[in-house]
């Protein structure tokens, strides 16, 4: 698959394709970011006369167009349209299929369009549709359907469909999802291996769902269960360092505890602090190790580091910035549940000292070589230096760069050990790698090309201890075991470029230009487009990908805009994991 999609990208003219083409995408995007769907029309019939041309386009960008224009009537006959066509052979068909769920999700969600939706479902009833049965059980529990969904998460064979509807009732905040919890962290303890994995870690992001209802004995009763999980031989470490996170983000405090007895203490006595020696030796010293990232914090043990090397990576960056880089994100907020900080430990009693750490990340930013930092590139090489740096040899990592493309670097062509050999062969790597020379448009020089940034999340989530997994890959079970628990990205404009870009017609709206520098060019009758990931549909769809992507793996995902990229683009797709979070510098 991987090679399929380079041979779209390559041609007998890379260049010609990458400066008309790609660059004509991005230009138009300018135009069309104002354009609301109410432009569309609402009119079904020359809707579908648009969509029967658009369906037979090359691209995946005029198709996905051609679906959301017709969706955008609201029109019944269009959801069954997009109902039939799902059942046809796509390229990509698994990308293909989780748009068409989405387009129509996104149109589609009243009442009327409900047996729909559970006919649809019903017909694709494989672990690998559990987007399109997430998707179609948020519209049928929205609109009353609620005991269909509790009868699928208990009768259901499939793991992730059941998965699924515990997911759309958490999402649809029902009300009898606690009682329902209690029977389910019963049933966790009974399993292994990756029943045990999907179904505890769905279990506690339900449970963080109802966070309003703490200090109830309702509440209780499926949270002491979920807390026991932490010391049953059988729960793997990421499933706990899965619960310690949502037990931090439902229960307050600062740590997380991968033992039991401190969050018990804070389950029973809400928005107190921990008392002295409560959360136990043990409790203090067992969190996992907490790699950090241009001034961002997570905890974790298997790290994808995403950076952006497009050639608007080469933009000077100011001394302002400098100074603004440095400092470090506000503090975050816990729940507040009123009394004393909620989780805040006492103080300790005085211990014997600890062996000598290594240095601090704010210490070693002080030792970077600033005046030799001349563009946003220095910027990131030298922070992913510096992180990779503070790794441990207990930690595994890669580091995925993108421009026009995404790759893994080749010291890091899947997870590896993040020992002083494997960093400094990473290290050798970024150091080795070296600006083109500036372009007519792109004034400042080239590296990578365009912004495929969904192109390098998507390889954090398929990356593997052996190479990238296999497609469906947020249902592939070695992805759970085997596969990234934390995601830093890095980048600094938003998306020009995604995965499946091919050459198309163009539409009188589309102008021609270059995608990184904005340049228009004079318009050419043929374009290279990308997918909606990285043109047009970009803030809705790439975003939304990512809620897909992480649906079940429960990766925490922090993400550093330099420059130009949409702060709410990077919001959104931070919040489609626990403990997100987002920093933004420069402009």
């Amino acid at each position: 698959m991987e090679e399929a999609r380079r041979g779209r990208l390559e041609g007998n003219d890379m260049i010609s394709m990458r400066l008309f083409g790609g660059a004509a995408v991005s230009a138009a995007l300018v135009l069309l970011l104002g354009t609301s769907s109410s432009s569309q029309s609402s009119d079904y019939g020359p809707a579908k006369v648009a969509y029967e041309d658009y369906i037979k386009r090359p691209s995946l960008q005029m198709r996905s167009r051609g679906r959301i224009k017709l969706a955008a009537t609201q029109d019944p006959r269009a959801l069954k349209i997009l109902y039939d066509s799902y059942a046809k052979k796509w390229d990509p068909n698994d990308q293909e299929h989780y748009l068409i769920a989405s387009i129509a999700a996104n149109s589609f969600s009243d009442e009327a369009s409900v047996p729909t939706w559970k006919e649809w479902r019903e017909k694709y009833p494989a672990a690998q549709e559990a987007w399109l049965w997430y998707r179609a059980m948020l519209i049928e529990g929205s609109n009353g359907k609620e005991d269909e969904l509790y009868k699928v998460a208990t009768e259901h064979k499939d793991l992730f469909l059941r998965a699924a509807a515990l997911e759309a009732l958490a999402q649809n905040n029902s009300d009898k999802l606690l009682p329902f919890l209690d029977t389910v962290a019963e049933g966790v303890k009974k399993t292994k291996g990756i029943d045990r994995i999907v179904m505890a870690e769905t279990a506690i992001r339900c449970l963080q769902s109802q966070a309003f209802k703490l200090g109830t004995e309702e509440f209780r009763k499926p949270a002491m269960k979920l807390i026991d999980l932490l010391e049953d031989k059988d729960t793997t470490p990421r499933t706990k360092l899965v619960l310690a996170r949502y037990l931090r983000e439902t229960l307050g405090g600062d740590k997380l505890y991968i033992n039991a007895k401190p969050w018990h203490w804070m389950l029973l006595n809400p928005g107190k602090a921990l008392p002295a020696g409560e959360g136990g030796k043990d409790g203090r010293y067992a969190e996992p190790p907490k790699p950090k990232f241009v001034g961002l914090e997570a905890a974790g043990t298997r790290i994808a580091y995403v950076i952006d090397l497009s050639d608007s990576m080469m933009t000077p960056f100011s001394a302002k910035e400098k100074e603004e880089i440095k400092k470090p994100p506000p503090p975050r907020k816990g729940p507040i549940t009123g009394g004393d900080e909620p989780g805040k430990q006492d103080p300790q009693p005085k211990e014997d000292p600890k062996p000598e750490e290594k240095p601090k990340e704010k210490d070693l930013e002080d030792e970077m070589p600033w005046d030799k930092i001349t563009c946003r590139f220095h910027v990131a090489r030298e922070y992913l230096k510096l992180s990779l740096r503070g790794l441990t040899p207990e930690q595994s990592y890669c580091v995925i760069v993108f421009g026009t493309e995404a790759k893994l670097m080749n010291s890091t062509k899947g997870l590896v050990q993040a020992t002083p050999q494997n960093v400094q062969a990473t290290i050798r790597e970024l150091d080795a790698i070296k600006p083109g020379a500036p372009t007519t448009d792109r004034k400042h020089g080239t590296i990578m090309g365009n912004t495929n940034l969904h192109g390098g999340i998507h390889r954090a989530f398929k990356v593997r201890k052996g190479g990238l997994g296999k497609e469906y890959e947020y249902v592939d079970p070695v992805g759970f075991s085997d596969g990234a628990d934390t995601i830093f990205i890095l980048s600094d404009g938003d998306p020009t470029d995604d995965d499946w870009a091919i050459q198309d017609k163009r539409d009188p709206d589309d102008q021609t230009g270059d995608p990184e520098s904005r340049v228009k060019h004079a318009d050419q009758p043929v374009l290279r487009f990308p997918g909606p990931y990285g043109y047009r549909y970009e803030g809705t769809y790439l975003p939304d990908d990512v809620r897909r992507l992480n649906l079940f793996r429960k990766c925490t995902i922090k993400c550093i805009g330099i420059g130009e990229v949409t702060a709410g683009l990077l919001n959104r797709i931070a919040e489609a994991s626990i403990d997100g979070e987002v920093k933004m510098v420069g402009k």
